[in-house]
């Protein structure tokens, strides 16, 4: 959900992210059986694992079974086909069967003056890692690993705090990493 409370990201197997005004759903609308119409729509050509806005909502970001991180500037103030994000990351996103789909997660606070916005997603690369990204660049800031992360760290999120970066991951098997 958009931080203004009325734009509505969802993502999934039909391959596609859409944007709706949730002020349309139940109500009248419903009663008059009208199905709401999506504001906007990225088809991404293979199914999608996730889609957050960030904190400030001004990115939207989906994590694709396509092997993408795609951002999109303002996607709440979109309508129509979303041809291309404006930003799209190559990021191996294939878990396969046995493993979590990787769901890219926002940092829930700004962490600099600039207000940079940072996301975190698990990573198939060896050594095993997670990777931390810019999200107004699009860019790696820093891949954490180490000895004891032997599993590829599936879902991945931050610790609300804002005063230390604290960032953890958990695999399938049931570990869990943290990293301060």
């Amino acid at each position: 959900l958009h931080p203004n409370g009325t734009t509505l990201a969802t993502a999934g197997l039909d391959t596609t992210v859409a944007l709706w005004d949730i002020r349309n759903f139940g109500g009248k609308s419903m009663k008059s059986k009208k199905i709401p119409e999506p504001l906007a729509v990225q088809h991404c050509g293979k199914s999608v694992n996730s889609a957050f806005f960030s904190p400030s909502g001004r990115m939207l970001l989906s994590t694709t079974m396509a092997d993408n991180l795609d951002l999109i500037t303002d996607g709440h103030l979109r309508s129509g086909l979303i041809k291309k994000p404006d930003k799209r990351i190559r990021h191996d996103n294939r878990t396969g069967r046995w493993l979590s789909t990787f769901m890219a997660r926002w940092h829930p606070h700004s962490l600099s003056a600039g207000n940079d916005e940072i996301f975190v997603v698990g990573s198939m690369r060896r050594p095993r890692s997670i990777e931390l990204f810019n999200g107004s660049e699009g860019e790696i800031i820093r891949a954490l690993d180490g000895e004891g992360m032997t599993a590829v760290t599936s879902r991945c999120c931050f610790h609300p705090s804002s005063e230390k970066l604290v960032v953890m991951g958990g695999s399938s098997s049931g570990r869990v990493t943290v990293a301060r």
